[in-house]
């Protein structure tokens, strides 16, 4: 036990033993020491000194942080039909976990939101639980999307311009969508979203 982490609690040391288990010495991540029984924390009942607690009994939620909106938002796509993006998420099967539908316990797994990061699925094709979910930047993000199904190129950003006969390439960035411009084949049109992903993106 000693060195493991559960939710903000880390153990110290073994204190002692009764009929109903054995207490350990841990830390919160607020720093408080407090002695708390083994099955308690592996079972998360206890995820914290009583910080996490305190913290969003005050704020009634933390109904005014970025990190309950994203709990939020990830939420209403998933099981609101009536979200406009619910299509891309609650309607093609990516739903949030049992334990997520508690704001507590999304806080307890995830954290605060920092500054200039958003929630991120690393697989797109899964749905939001903890080991599939990390805060990320923007960019990242960006490169994460999947193709839209109006796509018709295979290629994230280039889609095909009826009217002008060409391939229409952009690129989203800084909060902004750069038009790149007009190509005669994929394969160009490839090319130059390639080299926007890296003026946009890596050059980030």
């Amino acid at each position: 036990m000693i060195g493991k982490r559960f939710n903000r609690i880390i153990v110290l040391e073994r204190d002692y033993s009764k009929k109903n288990g054995t207490y350990w010495i841990c830390r919160c991540n607020c720093g408080n020491i407090k002695t708390i029984r083994g099955s308690h924390l592996r079972s998360g009942k206890i995820q914290s000194c009583g910080c996490l607690r305190r913290t969003v009994r005050i704020t009634h939620g933390m109904t005014n942080t970025r990190t309950y909106e994203a709990w939020s938002h990830m939420k209403q796509r998933c099981n609101n039909q009536n979200d406009k993006k619910y299509k891309d998420y609650g309607g093609r099967g990516i739903k949030v976990c049992d334990r997520w539908l508690k704001f507590e316990n999304f806080l307890a797994d995830m954290g605060m939101i920092p500054v200039g990061l958003t929630l991120e699925r690393k697989d797109n094709e899964l749905g939001y639980f903890k080991e599939n979910c990390c805060y990320d930047d923007y960019v990242a993000q960006g490169r994460n999307q999947r193709i839209k199904k109006t796509n018709k190129t295979g290629v994230r950003g280039v889609h095909f311009a009826k009217q002008a006969g060409k391939y229409y390439v952009q690129i989203r960035a800084n909060h902004k969508t750069h038009n790149i411009g007009y190509y005669s084949t994929i394969e160009r049109a490839a090319k130059a979203r390639r080299q926007a992903e890296v003026k946009f993106w890596e050059s980030t």
